[in-house]
């Protein structure tokens, strides 16, 4: 694997990875699988079908007692991006009125993963396996689908479980793993694990931003009032 990356992207399972990534690299910039709860074969699925299946109108439907949002096209479970009106579970009623916002938000971040891949940043995407379900077969698959779709990206897959993988050794190039033990009743996890499991990885520094350049404004005395300007964050697509 590479010993420096510019970008680290998750890759599910659920939202104990979202959490980690963004306090170990300190950048809460939003990507496709954050918050999402989705089982590996969702994640293998949506990027062979760039996006496609992902929330088409019809298949959205209330799900687990209405705690969250199943998509039915992609199996994927959105518990932060539905609200219920009223009281704590989701209704159709619900899904349908928000469905339009929700749709334009992850096509709009299915557009940021697009550009992420066809440039030339070298990206680790993080696959936390939960349960230990999968097997090195799986990964060489899912590292098959991104380069089949991607085929000029730099990229690097690191496989995190609960206990080593019995196959480890078969995992071929470009892929690598690590193990973050299970924080029973703190679905964020055990930081210290986490910490571990990145310390051997390198991020690039991000850039510098652009030098300032010359103001062609009219200046503005002190104590003058202005109106400020509303700023977007990319907390706007962020749960």
């Amino acid at each position: 694997m590479c010993d420096m990356y510019d970008r680290c992207v998750g890759l599910g399972y659920h939202c104990e990875s979202t959490h980690q990534i963004r306090r170990i690299t300190g950048n809460d910039r939003a990507h496709f699988f954050d918050w999402l709860d989705l089982d590996f074969e969702s994640v293998v699925e949506t990027i062979a079908g760039d996006f496609a299946e992902v929330l088409r109108p019809g298949m959205v439907e209330p799900f687990s007692d209405g705690l969250c949002a199943l998509d039915r096209g992609s199996d994927i479970r959105f518990f932060h991006d539905f609200h219920p009106t009223s009281g704590t579970a989701l209704t159709q009623s619900d899904i349908d009125r928000q469905f339009d916002g929700v749709r334009a938000k992850f096509r709009a971040l299915a557009d940021r993963w697009r550009t992420l891949a066809r440039s030339s940043a070298h990206v680790l995407y993080v696959h936390h396996d939960a349960f230990d379900e999968l097997t090195a077969a799986d990964l060489r698959r899912l590292r098959l689908v991104i380069a089949a779709a991607y085929p000029r990206h730099r990229f690097d897959l690191l496989w995190l479980r609960r206990t080593p993988p019995p196959d480890g050794a078969a995992l071929g190039p470009g892929i690598g793993w690590g193990t973050v033990a299970a924080a029973p009743g703190r679905w964020e996890g055990d930081d210290a694990e986490w910490d571990a499991a990145f310390r051997a990885v390198r991020f690039a520094p991000p850039p510098p931003p652009p030098s300032p350049s010359p103001s062609t404004e009219p200046s503005v005395s002190p104590g003058a009032f202005t109106t400020p300007i509303p700023s977007v964050t990319d907390r706007s697509m962020s749960v």
